[in-house]
């Protein structure tokens, strides 16, 4: 363990709308889903971790005392209240974590952000990471966004190392797919909403496109766990993942 760990600061004192900073019932779940998640398709003590949308850093907390010397972690996000925290509070203790932030345009969470989804680069090297994950992003950003996304994922990925990317995935077993009190809605061709009220929030998308943008990114899914949200899933040892899992990997 990274003796570092034991005496952060926890997440929770961040004051912000994103990553789930006021400890909303479900959180104690959702962060060993997602750790156990990661560790049942790589994560070792060496990992070179990215996590796309890091929020107010609970993977990174609950990552601090997996990763050892020898692994690293960075995690980006549109919010500067988070990444401002983060680099105050977690950085300086732990050597090998970083956070950065992006100044992207998103209409739920960074409405006058500078660049676009669809062209921002990752602020990282071809092939420096070999686990990435990216927990409840694809749910707020558009199609081409999407898929600029998944291609930086391909850029930054070692070949046939894992990435583990989630959506809101509606198939032909969907009928009158709902999310809550919130039924989707159709914007575009194989494109969801439940909130038809508010642009860009709260998408889902037709499995078969997220399976052609994912093939189109220069990525092969390697495994796929469907969602607890569909409500199909019965209970069952380990982790089972809220929204839709998909396991990629750059293709060689």
């Amino acid at each position: 363990m990274n003796p570092a760990a034991q005496q952060l600061p926890t997440p929770d004192d961040v004051d912000h709308p994103i990553g789930l900073g006021r400890k909303p019932e479900g959180l104690e779940g959702r962060r060993r889903n997602q750790v156990a998640l990661l560790e049942r398709y790589g994560l070792e003590p060496h990992s070179r971790v990215l996590e796309i949308g890091c929020g107010v850093g609970w993977l990174a907390y609950d990552l601090a005392s997996r990763l050892g010397p020898d692994g690293s972690y960075a995690g980006f996000d549109v919010s500067p209240e988070a990444i401002d925290w983060l680099n105050a509070n977690l950085a300086p203790r732990l050597p090998n974590f970083r956070f950065d932030l992006l100044d992207v345009a998103n209409p739920r969470y960074r409405p006058k952000g500078r660049q676009t989804a669809s062209k921002v680069r990752f602020p990282y090297a071809d092939d420096a990471f070999d686990l990435v994950c990216a927990y409840g992003v694809f749910m707020h950003i558009a199609q081409p966004g999407i898929e600029n996304y998944l291609r930086e994922i391909a850029r930054t990925l070692v070949a046939g190392r894992p990435a583990l990317v989630n959506f809101m995935a509606i198939t032909e077993l969907d009928r009158n797919p709902r999310n809550g009190r919130r039924e989707y809605v159709e914007s575009s061709p194989g494109v969801y909403t439940n909130r038809p009220d508010r642009e860009g929030w709260s998408l889902a998308f037709d499995d078969t496109l997220v399976r052609s943008m994912i093939d189109a990114a220069g990525l092969s899914i390697v495994a796929s766990e469907e969602g607890a949200w569909h409500g199909r899933r019965g209970p069952e040892s380990g982790a089972v993942p809220g929204a839709d899992l998909y396991v990629v990997t750059p293709r060689s």
